[in-house]
């Protein structure tokens, strides 16, 4: 089962050794977690977030221009397996006959994405039980 999601955070450390915070919460729930990312992730995310425009096209507005040419349109993005401490997402693609097409995606990729055009997110509800069971035990050794 799905569950939607929302970007409740973007926390940006300028130092490219550390990892950057983006915090996703249920949009209709009390369930939080982070997903760490890079800092170009996170500062395309934050742009945006903000409505802002790089001067040249960034990786993701190509994106954005391959689907438009190939008339197929994003439709949602999804953060659907967590396997070794990392988050895996798909990219929910509708092409122009209609089929929808699952595209593998890192959740940090799809969130920027998600986050330009105002795209629903999903988590698969075995990911947020997962990381909700890691949460409470790591509160329990602090």
């Amino acid at each position: 089962m799905l569950v939607e999601m929302e970007l409740r955070e973007i926390q940006i450390v300028d130092d490219p050794t550390r990892h950057q915070v983006v915090v996703l919460a249920e949009k209709n729930g009390h369930r939080a977690f982070p997903i760490y990312i890079g800092l170009f992730e996170a500062s395309a995310m934050d742009l945006a977030v903000h409505g802002q425009k790089a001067p040249r096209p960034m990786t993701h507005d190509l994106i954005y221009n391959l689907l438009e040419g190939l008339n197929a349109q994003l439709v949602e993005v999804r953060v659907d397996e967590l396997r070794n401490e990392t988050f895996f997402g798909k990219l929910v693609v509708q092409r122009a006959d209609g089929d929808m097409v699952l595209i593998d995606s890192r959740p940090s990729d799809a969130l920027i994405l998600a986050a330009k055009s105002g795209l629903p997110v999903f988590v698969e509800e075995q990911v947020l039980d997962e990381v909700c069971r890691e949460d409470l035990s790591s509160e329990s050794e602090e």
